[in-house]
């Protein structure tokens, strides 16, 4: 048995995890965030430069979103998801993400504020959040491999990273979507996008 982890009220504390069967998530609009910390260049390490890209993935459309920072902190994660609503052509209602640190406390509360459902993976179960753990990889191997010195200055990084999620998503065709680009299926598919 695994032992229950308690808040200090000394009350059990309880999250909620994503439903175990895929039926009761078809016809949901799961959309997904996960952090990557990408390798920057060595002597920029030594000096203490740590670099963060929050990603945001929609299952359904593959629509992506991505945001760099010089920190990994629970506020940082309520902006990012606070742009995400902005650029989303639809409402987000359900939330998956890991059990990691920056999205609880400020990032919470933000989504009860909104009253948006927000579901846990299991501990140590990243394929739970695969769709954001391939699109993690994509931009890793597609921008941030050709742009590692951007990730010094993140406003100068975000300002060339909206070009590149314009194409992903406006242009790059995708195999999941019948090469389709993620704005091309929500289009075909007579979903109404405001933002395009």
């Amino acid at each position: 048995m695994k032992p229950e982890k308690y808040t200090h009220f000394g009350k059990p504390k309880k999250q909620r995890n994503k439903p175990k069967n895929n039926a009761t998530l078809k016809g949901l609009w799961l959309n997904t965030l996960d952090i990557v910390a990408p390798l920057i260049p060595l002597r920029s390490m030594c000096m203490g430069s740590r670099r963060y890209v929050l990603t945001f993935t929609d299952i359904y459309s593959r629509f992506s979103c991505s945001w760099a920072t010089t920190s990994h902190t629970s506020l940082a994660a309520k902006e990012f998801f606070q742009c995400v609503a902005v650029v989303f052509p639809y409402e987000l209602k359900y939330i998956l993400t890991d059990n990691e640190s920056e999205f609880a406390k400020e990032f919470d509360a933000e989504l009860r504020k909104q009253h948006k459902t927000h579901w846990h993976t299991y501990p140590r179960t990243p394929k739970m959040n695969a769709h954001v753990e391939r699109f993690n990889r994509t931009l890793q191997e597609e921008f941030l491999n050709f742009h590692k010195p951007l990730l010094l200055e993140p406003d100068t990084c975000n300002d060339k990273m909206i070009d590149y999620l314009l194409w992903h998503n406006g242009k790059r065709p995708h195999w999941s979507l019948n090469l389709k680009s993620p704005i091309q299926f929500l289009l075909a598919n007579h979903h109404e996008c405001n933002m395009w």
